[in-house]
Formats: C-alpha cells, sequence, structure tokens
C-alpha cells in the first residue's frame, strides 16, 4: 500500500567520516562516526575485514614484541618474510627460524627498525645497535660493514643504487651514502649535512628526500662523479619519522606531523588531508607518541593505513586510520588490539604485535575469533530544513545479503528519543545454516536487499547508527530511505 511521505536519502557514503563538524552538518554522503568500518568503492559502509596469525602460527615463545615485519624480494622467484622479535632475528620457513647469528638487536619496544631491499639483499637499522644488519636469503644475518664511517644509523632508505643512512651517531643532522652497487663501501666524504636532524628519507624518481626538524630537502644526481648529488631545500615542515612517511607511485609523500596528515608532491609547502579528523578525533590522540606511529601503502585497495595512539595517555598505537587516495577520504578507526611495526605481506596489510604475533589484517569475520565491534553513525542532514519539524515514520536499510546476521539499527537525534530495531541480514533466496558449515552459502543470485524498521517522534533532523558485534558476520549497507511528513516551522520547544 502506497505511503502518502516525503523521502531523505542518507548514502552511499562517498565522502567518507566526518569528526570535524557535529553529526547535523554531516552530508547525506558522509559520516559522522564509525569504527572498524571501511568504505568501499562504491561508498557502501562495510565491516572491516578480522586478522590471523600470519600463516595461523603461534606466539613465537616468549612473547616478545615485534620490532620490525618485513617481505622482500631475495631476487627475481624467491620473496622472504623476515621479522625483528625482542632480540632475535626471524625469517619464515613453515615457522620463525632464527637467523639471529652474530648481530645484536637490543629488545625493547621502541627500538623499531627500518629497512630496505638493496638489490637483493635486505639491510635494517634501528639508530639504537651498533651496525646496521644485513641479511641475503641465505643463512644467517651479519653485521653491515661501513668502514667504520658510522656506528649507528636511525634512517635508511635506498636511492640511485645506493644505500643511504641518516641520523648517524655523534651526528643526528648527517647523511651518508654508499658507492654505487656496493652497500659495504662508503666513502670518506660520501655524506651531507643540513641543518636539522634528519627524521626520515624517501626516494622519489630522481631524487631522495631528507625530512629534518627544519623542513624537506632533496639531494638530486648531478652527473658529476667528484660531487654526484646537489642538495636543494624546499619546504620548512618535514614528516615527524620515517616509519610514518609513505611514498606513493607519482612522486607524491604522505606523513604524519603534531597537527595532521600531510601530503607533498615535491613542491614548496605541505597540504594538510587530514581536516575530516580535526575536532572529534585527532585531539584525542597522544601527541607526545605520535614519532612512533607508522603507515603501511595497500595499493590494492587505494589506501594508507596509518597506525596511531588514541587516548591522552595511550603508548602503543591502537587504532588505524585509513586514507584512500583516489576519493582523497577518511575511514575508521579500526581498533581492538595494538599494534608496533607493519609491512605489506602478499599484497596485503600485516602489523606485528607486543606479543610475539604477526597479524594477517585480511582475514575473515573476526580477529583469530574475538568478535569485531563495528559500527557506523550516518549525518543527520534536515528533512526539510533544520527549523521545519517533520514526524519521522520509517526507514528503508539496502544491504547485501550475507547470511543468517543480525544488525542493530538506532534512531540518533537531539529533539527526541529514537527507536531500535534488529534487522537481518537476509536475501530473498535460501541461505545454508552455517552452523552446520564453514560459511554461510546463499543459493540465490547476489542483489542488493531491503528491508524496513519503524521510526518515531517529531524533528528536523536525525542519524541512523549501524552496530554489529558478533564472531563470523559482517555487513554491507548500501543507503537507507528515511520517509517522513512534513509539520511545519517552529519557534517553541518540540512537543515531546
Amino acid at each position: 500500500m502506497a505511503q502518502a511521505a516525503e523521502a531523505l536519502q542518507l548514502g552511499p557514503w562517498p565522502g567518507g567520516v566526518r569528526y570535524d563538524i557535529p553529526v547535523e552538518e554531516v552530508a547525506a554522503h558522509e559520516l559522522s562516526s564509525m569504527e572498524n568500518v571501511r568504505i568501499g568503492t562504491g561508498g557502501q559502509a562495510e565491516s572491516r575485514m578480522g586478522t590471523l596469525s600470519y600463516e595461523s602460527v603461534a606466539a613465537i615463545a616468549g612473547t616478545p614484541t615485534l620490532t620490525m615485519a618485513a617481505e622482500y624480494m631475495v631476487d627475481a622467484t624467491t620473496t622472504q618474510v623476515v621479522i625483528v622479535a625482542g632480540a632475535v632475528i626471524y625469517y619464515y620457513n613453515s615457522g620463525w627460524t632464527d637467523i639471529t647469528g652474530t648481530v645484536t638487536a637490543t629488545a625493547g619496544d621502541d627500538n623499531t627498525w627500518e629497512w630496505i631491499n638493496a638489490n637483493g639483499t635486505l639491510v635494517a637499522t634501528n639508530g639504537v645497535d651498533t651496525n646496521a644488519f644485513k641479511y641475503t636469503g641465505t643463512g644467517n644475518a651479519s653485521d653491515l660493514d661501513d668502514d667504520a664511517r658510522f656506528t649507528k644509523g636511525k634512517h635508511i632508505e635506498w636511492f640511485d643504487n645506493r644505500a643511504w643512512i641518516g641520523n648517524v651517531n655523534g651526528a643526528t643532522n648527517q647523511v651518508w651514502y654508499s658507492d654505487t652497487a656496493d652497500i659495504e663501501t662508503w666513502g670518506d666524504t660520501s655524506f651531507f649535512n643540513f641543518d636539522g636532524i634528519i627524521q626520515g628519507l624517501r626516494a622519489a624518481q630522481n631524487y631522495i628526500s631528507v625530512h629534518t626538524t627544519t623542513g624537506i630537502y632533496v639531494l638530486r644526481p648531478t652527473g658529476n662523479a667528484s660531487l654526484p648529488y646537489s642538495s636543494q631545500k624546499l619546504t620548512s615542515e618535514a614528516g615527524l619519522d620515517g616509519r610514518s612517511i609513505v611514498a606513493i607511485p607519482g612522486d607524491k609523500q604522505y606523513m604524519v606531523r603534531r597537527d595532521g596528515i600531510y601530503s607533498w608532491w615535491g613542491n614548496a609547502e605541505l597540504t594538510k588531508v587530514s581536516d575530516q579528523l580535526d575536532g572529534g578525533y585527532w585531539p584525542n590522540l597522544n601527541k607526545a607518541r605520535l614519532h612512533k606511529s607508522h603507515a603501511t601503502y595497500y595499493p590494492q585497495e587505494n589506501e594508507i593505513w596509518f597506525f596511531l595512539p588514541h587516548g591522552a595517555a595511550q603508548t602503543n598505537m591502537n587504532h588505524v586510520m585509513v586514507f584512500n587516495i583516489l576519493s582523497e577520504t577518511w575511514y575508521g578507526p579500526y581498533k581492538g588490539w595494538e599494534r608496533n611495526c607493519s609491512t605489506l605481506i602478499d599484497d596485503v596489510v600485516h602489523a606485528g604485535d607486543f606479543g610475539g604475533f604477526l597479524w594477517d589484517h585480511d582475514e575473515g569475520d573476526d580477529d583469530n575469533g574475538t568478535a569485531i565491534a563495528a559500527t557506523f553513525q550516518t549525518g543527520a542532514p534536515a528533512a526539510i530544513a533544520p527549523d521545519v519539524r517533520t514526524r519521522f515514520l520509517n526507514a528503508r536499510h539496502y544491504y547485501d545479503a550475507k547470511g543468517s546476521y543480525t544488525i542493530e539499527i538506532s534512531q540518533q537525534s537531539a529533539d527526541l528519543v529514537g527507536t531500535s530495531a534488529n534487522l537481518p541480514l537476509k536475501g530473498t533466496g535460501f541461505t545454508l545454516d552455517e552452523d552446520l558449515l564453514d560459511n554461510g552459502i546463499t543459493l540465490s543470485e547476489i542483489r542488493q536487499e531491503s528491508a524496513g524498521t519503524k521510526l518515531s517522534g517529531y524533528a528536523p533532523q536525525c542519524s541512523l547508527q549501524y552496530t554489529m558485534n558478533a564472531a563470523d558476520q559482517s555487513f554491507i549497507i548500501r543507503k537507507a530511505i528515511l520517509r517522513h511528513r512534513p509539520v511545519g516551522r517552529f519557534n517553541k520547544p518540540n512537543p515531546v
């Protein structure tokens, strides 16, 4: 039976999440808050993927903190995964195999490593232990011979067929470079001094960028053997730390700073890209620990994952905020665990924790058996206008049929007490009982489904909050249509 009503559509949500403005100002194509939810390519809100131990292996004995995770190509056909956990270096071979050898790796949560692939040799440094270490893919790791030019280096990069190491002992403003194609020959004058402390190194197509406390410098090849690089300062601001500076194709970089996340395209200034996180999110980070944040570029999803410390006294990175480089929008946080290092393995984000695990962040619908608490709230744009009261009647929700799952939907507003309802995410086809199988199997064409829930009350605007907290369950919500009847403009409080 037809219903006499106006309609307001909320979603899809390609605008991502907005923490910088009140929910009433958030547009119909944006979200006002979310946790453990991502925005898909069609603007749909979907629960994030689960986590599982890498290759399902148990925790490393003694549950040490992982301070490095790396996947590197030994040659065109061989790829290896290497981690540092506590005081031990491991590579994966049907389990974690100790390859520490004579290398000293001092255990400590903050003794995090940066690494490069130097033409098939992994080289890593942490600014704490004497000598960087190298690993060629066979045998044990060993100390890198730097010709005694320095003993410690905090930041490392591979550019122009050379290894580069910056912020060395006794010279925090210094960057050294090896000979061409020889990572263990370092000339006695093969270094540059800069005005500030070196905070990170990142290679681009035709230069290496040096992030310092006074700005970003670039070193470009000159073609002159006696003076192979020229130095130029381009900005007065730079990234906080090498692990949270990400370079993507096209010579663009993204970096964490104390006041937000910025992009840089080799020009004279940085561009802030985290405005959507201001107000309700960024001020709640522990700025004193942002220098330990880390980030990983996820090309498969066009995302950058920023691991951040959320909470005034939060020491470890307990949130992930995700930036989509195509739409330039944000979603997150992802939460429910703490991570100390991250990298891309098998084209998927993996991260190391504080208890002996390397985690795959693209596995299943739960966190190693623990339910994912996923929730998001739409904006509350005015149904007609901010001063026009309307009676809310019901909502139609559009979703992908995922199985015999239920999502809770609640109506939110400052002007009314909303309704709550549980919506089954079943489709029109028959779904086999997932209690009897490993996964629910839908015996129907995958199509967008819809179902209705009741709304109530009189108000100019309201939002919807969707929540699911059950293991082995997930959701994809496409949009919602709110039906209402306008009452008129008001100049007194709304009726109760």
